[in-house]
């Protein structure tokens, strides 16, 4: 049981720096639609690097 809950707890750190790793780069692109950018959440502003 105390190995289930290791591999837990490895899934959601893994998940989470993949999310963060997305946001990122999705911050640092713009929308390939010509018309249509919707507005960034100030959290994800915060990751841009320009």
């Amino acid at each position: 049981m105390q190995g289930k809950n290791e591999i837990v707890k490895k899934m959601e750190k893994a998940i989470a720096k993949v999310a963060k790793m997305s946001a990122s780069v999705e911050a640092n692109t713009a929308c390939p639609c010509w018309n249509y950018q919707p507005k960034e959440p100030q959290d994800v502003k915060k990751l841009r690097k320009f």
